[in-house]
């Protein structure tokens, strides 16, 4: 059994052993790593640490409102994808998709895995 000294993989001395990254061994001399620790530590600070905040759930009734003005402002929505951004279970969506086409003459396009709510050309 045989002792495996870890070598710096900046100058070669003696140094402490980081682990295994992409399948090599790395270690750092603490000079080397005294060296690198400020950019290392404003790498970290300029990373986002969270990730962007989900839309709230809304009601029905605010769900409605937000399919209609975006209707009314693009010409067409994809209601399953902003039911999943708002918290909308599918099948309300739907029944609110029926509705808005029902009151205001819009179509609905179904395709796999999208329910398109359009004004009509």
């Amino acid at each position: 059994m045989s002792v495996k000294i870890p070598y710096c993989i900046i100058c070669g001395r003696v140094g402490v052993d980081v682990g295994r990254i992409v399948g090599k061994d790395v270690a750092l001399c603490l000079d080397c790593a005294r060296l690198l620790s400020p950019k290392v530590q404003a790498l970290v600070e300029a990373t986002p640490t969270k990730r962007p905040a989900k839309a709230e759930k809304v009601t029905p009734e605010k769900f409605k409102e937000h399919v209609a003005t975006s209707v009314e402002k693009r010409g067409s929505l994809n209601i399953l994808d902003a039911a999943k951004r708002y918290g909308v279970s599918a099948e309300k969506a739907r029944e609110i998709a029926k509705a808005l086409a029902h009151e205001k003459g819009w179509q609905i396009e179904e395709a796999k895995k999208k329910l398109l709510l359009k004004k009509p050309a």
